[in-house]
């Protein structure tokens, strides 16, 4: 297989998982369509996994990283009968700022054992030393980095950071100053006000000279944090609709294919109605862990909670 579903011992259970899930779906279509063949099974177990996925990722995943109050729904037909395009597409611009390293953290806390980076990588072996149900739980009550204020990636994943400020200049992309404007947000008109403190400000001011010179991936990622947030403003304002417009704009959210028929009638559909990462896991496991974008509350989990925001995963 594809040697990076090695890299990290997380991609290793969620590969897991989904193999579980798509095997769990063809065992309900088999017994709806008992004359099917293991190629429509496959194909159509596919399609609902797709469903489920993009499901999953707008209410569970999109919903808590955003930091919004309101309640995000996954519902295409809110769409039907308005100008959209249904495509399979990504902006570079998205692509450049969707690269959050500064989310882990500095080590893997695994049922209390503590793993170092070296550790932690190709650690293929892991998966089976504890298991699905240990991993999952161990993942969901270690709190996450964040984004916002710069300073918060790891030395061992700063290459990939810089990697992407290159990649930028070689794309010769539009100042930060400017991204702001175009998706509806006031330009900083200084470094401090961007950072919200001085030192780092004085930093910036020195290798840009000028806040309109500032570019696109650094800007994103020392602009203060929002109350609460793992993320400034301009990482929602501008993520968020690229977000949701690509996962709205899987073709199986179109008119023509968003029935019961796609996803080989109405026990399909329903599964990917109603999928949630907490069923992803649980239906696939043989316990339940405390599975959650968020480290577990005291009231939920009879402990106190690690410090730091509501947001934080």
């Amino acid at each position: 297989g594809q040697e990076v579903f090695g890299l990290l011992p997380g991609l290793c259970v969620y590969a897991t998982l989904w193999l579980r899930e798509h095997n769990r779906v063809c065992d309900l279509l088999k017994r709806d369509h008992p004359t099917w063949s293991d190629e429509q099974l496959f194909q159509t177990a596919r399609l609902i996994l797709i469903g489920e996925t993009i499901k999953i990722v707008v209410e569970d995943y999109v919903q808590h990283l955003s930091g919004y109050y309101l309640s995000l729904k996954f519902d295409p037909e809110l769409l039907f009968g308005s100008q959209f395009q249904y495509r399979n597409r990504i902006a570079v611009e998205f692509n450049q700022l969707y690269h959050w390293h500064g989310l882990m953290p500095d080590s893997f806390i695994i049922q209390g054992q503590e793993y170092s980076y070296k550790q932690f990588l190709y650690n293929t072996s892991m998966l089976t030393d504890y298991g699905v149900e240990a991993l999952v739980e161990s993942f969901s009550k270690q709190v996450a980095g964040r984004i916002g204020g710069g300073q918060t990636i790891n030395a061992n994943v700063l290459h990939v950071a810089i990697g992407v400020i290159k990649e930028s200049r070689q794309l010769r992309l539009q100042p930060f100053n400017e991204y702001r404007k175009r998706f509806g947000m006031k330009p900083y008109k200084s470094f401090q006000e961007l950072t919200g403190e001085e030192e780092k400000a004085a930093e910036l001011e020195e290798l840009y000279g000028d806040i309109d010179a500032l570019e696109f991936y650094p800007g994103l990622l020392l602009e203060k944090p929002q109350p609460n947030g793992i993320f400034g403003e301009s990482m929602v304002e501008i993520g968020a609709p690229f977000s949701l417009k690509g996962l709205f704009g899987n073709p199986i959210c179109s008119p023509e294919y968003w029935k019961p028929s796609t996803f080989g009638g109405v026990t399909g559909f329903e599964i990917v109605k109603t999928a949630s990462l907490e069923k992803l896991v649980c239906l696939n496991v043989k316990k339940c862990p405390y599975v959650a974008f968020h480290v577990p509350d005291a009231a939920e989990h009879g402990s106190p909670r690690p410090g730091g925001s509501s947001t934080e995963l």
